[in-house]
């Protein structure tokens, strides 16, 4: 879906890729999303001011925090990201991630959504990200439909 702003620019929502892997994830585990370059999807009379992102969850049986959270890695080059999990149940390097926020998950088997500003939730637009998505409800994700979708905010840096 396309919406025009005030500015005329074109606003996007886009899925991240292999969002297939929040399907099913298990509590207390972590997936990375595929990596978004902002280089590539704007220009330099068009200069991201902002990324929204929309986390879609519908949880199972949930227990205990009842939370999906939301980190990032960030990128200069799209190549190399600041550390921390993007698999698995090991949470040595969580401290290095960059928080974004939480997605409550009170309701069994409700799905649940929340939009998030990567601006207001880290300070700055990298130039490249990865979304990192750390199950904490107790409880695996449902089997399908849980999604993660961007809007790119960009202006003309007047």
């Amino acid at each position: 879906m396309s919406t025009k702003f005030a500015n005329n620019l074109n606003v996007t929502r886009t899925a991240f890729g292999a969002v297939s892997g929040l399907n099913s994830l298990a509590s207390a585990t972590y997936v990375a999303l595929t990596a978004l370059d902002l280089r590539t999807i704007t220009t330099t009379s068009q200069m991201p001011l902002d990324l929204l992102v929309e986390l879609t969850i519908t949880p199972g049986t949930v227990s205990g925090n009842k939370q999906a959270v939301l980190f990032c890695q960030v990128s200069l080059n799209n190549s190399v990201f600041t550390t921390g999990p993007t698999s698995g149940t090991t949470t040595t390097d969580q401290p290095d991630l960059f928080y974004i926020g939480s997605l409550p998950l009170n309701t069994n088997s409700t799905q649940q959504v929340k939009v998030y500003s990567i601006l207001a939730s880290i300070g700055f637009i990298p130039p490249a990200i990865k979304i990192v998505v750390l199950n904490d409800s107790g409880a695996a994700f449902g089997g399908s439909g849980n999604d993660c979708e961007y809007v790119v905010i960009a202006g003309d840096g007047t």
